[in-house]
């Protein structure tokens, strides 16, 4: 019964691995926010790697400098959208339009 129950668990798990200066999303802790809030917060860059399942993170702007050591379960990679700004689209279809 117990490695039926873990091959479900393990079903809806990713293992991830991160090295220092990787961009990663932290899972914040929801105390009080609204439901409508975003669940994960970032980025935030690895500092170094602490014990097997750790990581030690810190926040990318300057005016907040959050560190904080957390458990591998809680951070998702994060890719930079390549995405153009709705600013850049609008001045696109306004020229061709005229």
């Amino acid at each position: 019964m117990h490695l039926e129950n873990k091959q479900r668990f393990d079903l809806h798990r990713r293992s991830h691995s991160f090295t220092a200066g990787d961009l990663v999303l932290y899972d914040w802790p929801k105390k009080g926010d609204h439901k409508l809030s975003p669940i994960f917060k970032g980025p935030f860059v690895i500092v170094r790697p602490v014990g097997a399942i750790c990581y030690e993170i810190k926040s990318t702007t300057q005016q907040n400098k959050f560190i904080k050591v957390v458990h591998v379960q809680h951070l998702r990679p994060y890719f930079k959208r390549n995405t153009p700004t709705i600013e850049e689209n609008s001045t696109e279809e306004e020229t061709e339009r005229y």
